[in-house]
């Protein structure tokens, strides 16, 4: 019973202390490195730049791949380990070229009509025998205030290819201010013709070098005035430049009255033929006032209500209808932009009387004195418009070939100076590349639809056709984009074995990656294998070095290194890392501090082999084991 009671106790202790036989080994596999060492070369495709939300398809700089490349590397090669590498292709955002944005941001500015004048133009642009860069830069000089060093300014300018033609439009018909001088005279004679004499006695009405003003009149202040007075009978009158003969037309005049009489004309227009219309007169209203008044077809006036002061400058505007006969007079203290409804004084009864010519009247004589004023004028103007009488509308028109031009210049060392190694194309630079649909010179521009780098590589080859390897040149154009509109853009173009190339924003370029046992790093490590020259070199270069004679002639005999440990060709581990100095140091003699090379080679340790030692460049310039 008792030995019973000991077994069964035996079987219990067993039970209770015994394991599953396979834990050992699983032990002994978790235990065992359990990952492939490979290496690959990738090129990122689209739908990685998506999964990384890159959406423009490209790195902003080369430290956000270093970050974000790994986690990639680990989904796509989940089983690899350390030892691992990859060479990661990707594409990398580098901006503009150095400078172009310097071009491209550019003060603008064009030449106005005060920067042409310097070359004696009166319009607004070069002639054709003017070299305008010789006038640029002092335009810039007074045109841009308070400029700093090395600021860039975008210059543009006409230039005529052949002398244009000038015409000159205007809204008015006369715009007579009297500039005839300082002298005061008889204004038939200081006019030089200008003005005639039609009636009465010569060399009456009188010239003065001092003027009428009225702020808003467009002929106001200006040069001098003319005086008729009440005991001279002359009167004048001055030519349009060309006839009249149908519609409203408009008489305008500053005018100051120092007397007046018992009434008449005195401001009127006239044919070739005298016949007289829209006669303009004044007459005293009984106690020292002005009534003015106008007659259509007599002498006989119609005068209106107002009383007007004496030594007072008015603007009188007379309007003469030649279909219907019908003249209007108004008298203002002040311009004003719109026709008034009512008139001063209207009369009617004479049509068809063609606009020649203006008179002025004095109508007196020695003798009599009683009904004509004593007035100065100034400012005469006709128009077939009232906006004509009130605003000096000028339109000059300039006919002729031109082309825009653009220059770039740049202010350093207190001056302004052509910039170097920089062009803006001009139209006659896009209409060179083609000017059908869709080409540059249609609309003088590129766009997303008319790459630049489609034409200009081309373009440059014919301007510059004796360009040397290496030379570059900024390359400015006008650019346009349906969602940002016109604007200025540019490129850095290098002359490249035969081709202007332009430079990329984004290009393409790799970084290395490694497997350090836990994640993916950035590794700048190069792998290299011996071939049969490295070999020689080496045995060569330690042949004559102390401890070196036998393992430097294997090394050229067998074309690898003997591994066996006390044989008398036995290379160490310190030998082989000064083998790789040397080799190295010849290969690549410019390498940077910090790079690293994976260093393969053939061995023999009673049979052939392969083994690999990496090597890293130190601060002192030396390549030794990276441990």
């Amino acid at each position: 019973m008792k030995k019973l009671i000991y077994l069964i106790m035996s079987v219990g202790i067993l039970l209770t202390t015994a394991c599953d036989p396979m834990d050992d080994i699983h032990s002994e596999v978790d235990a065992q490195e359990s990952y492939v060492v490979g290496d690959a070369n990738y090129t990122l495709t689209a739908a990685d730049y998506t999964t990384l939300k890159l959406n423009f398809g490209s790195f902003n700089t080369e430290a956000d791949a270093k970050t974000m490349i790994p986690g990639l590397l680990t989904k796509k090669y989940p089983v690899w380990g350390k030892g691992s590498s990859v060479l990661a292709n990707y594409k990398l955002y580098i901006g503009n070229a150095p400078g172009v944005s310097d071009f491209t941001g550019a003060t603008q500015y064009s030449l106005t009509q005060a920067n042409y004048a310097l070359s004696g133009s009166t319009i607004l642009g070069f002639y054709p025998n003017v070299t305008a860069k010789n006038y640029l830069a002092n335009s810039l000089a007074t045109g841009i205030s308070s400029p700093v060093e090395n600021q860039i300014a975008l210059v543009k300018y006409v230039k005529y290819n052949v002398t244009p033609t000038i015409t000159t439009t205007t809204n008015f018909s006369l715009d007579e201010n009297f500039s005839y001088g300082a002298t005061a005279g008889a204004i038939t004679a200081v006019s030089g013709g200008k003005w005639a004499s039609h009636s009465g006695t010569t060399l009456e009405v009188g010239y003065t070098n001092t003027s009428l003003s009225m702020a808003g009149y467009p002929s106001t202040g200006t040069a001098g005035s003319i005086k008729i007075v009440n005991n001279a009978s002359e009167d004048v009158n001055t030519s349009l430049p060309s006839t009249i003969s149908s519609g409203n037309v408009y008489l305008s005049t500053l005018i100051n009255l120092n007397t007046v009489g018992t009434g008449n004309y005195f401001f009127h227009f006239m044919d070739d033929a005298f016949g007289f219309t829209a006669r303009v007169g004044a007459k005293d209203n009984g106690s020292g006032k002005i009534l003015f008044g106008i007659g259509a077809n007599s002498s006989t006036l119609t005068y209106g209500t107002t009383a007007f002061d004496l030594n007072t400058t008015y603007l009188l505007v007379a309007s003469y209808n030649i279909d219907s006969g019908v003249s209007n007079l108004y008298v203002l203290t002040a311009p004003t932009a719109t026709e008034p409804t009512t008139p001063e004084a209207t009369n009617s009864g004479n049509p068809s009387i063609t606009v020649q010519r203006v008179g002025i009247r004095n109508g007196g004589s020695s003798t009599s004195t009683t009904s004509s004023p004593s007035a100065t004028f100034d400012g005469i103007r006709v128009a077939k418009t009232w906006n004509g009488i009130m605003i000096n509308d000028i339109a000059v028109s300039v006919t002729g070939d031109k082309t825009n031009h653009e220059v770039f210049y740049t202010y350093t060392s207190g001056s302004w100076k052509e910039s170097t190694g920089v062009i803006f194309l001009s139209d006659a630079d896009f209409d060179s590349m083609g000017e059908g649909a869709g080409q540059p010179g249609q609309y003088n521009n590129f766009s997303s639809s008319i790459a630049p780098d489609d034409y200009l590589p081309t373009f440059l080859k014919l301007k510059y056709p004796y360009a040397k390897e290496k030379d570059k040149l900024f390359v400015i154009y006008d650019y346009f984009s349906s969602s940002s509109g016109a604007s200025i853009r540019g490129n850095l173009y290098t002359f490249t074995s035969g081709v202007w190339l332009g430079h990329q924003s984004t290009i393409t370029t790799t970084l290395k990656f490694g497997h350090d046992g836990a994640t993916w790093v950035p590794d700048n490590t190069i792998k290299y294998t011996l071939v049969r020259d490295d070999y020689n070199f080496i045995g060569t270069s330690l042949e004559t070095v102390s401890g070196y004679a036998i393992p430097a002639g294997s090394a050229k005999q067998y074309g690898n290194f003997d591994r066996r440990s006390g044989n008398a060709a036995y290379w160490s581990t310190e030998m082989l890392e000064r083998a790789m100095d040397l080799l190295l140091t010849k290969l690549v003699p410019t390498a940077a501090i910090g790079q690293k090379y994976a260093m393969s080679y053939a061995i023999y340790n009673g049979a052939a082999g392969v083994e690999t030692i990496t090597m890293i460049k130190n601060d002192a310039g030396k390549w030794v084991a990276n441990k």
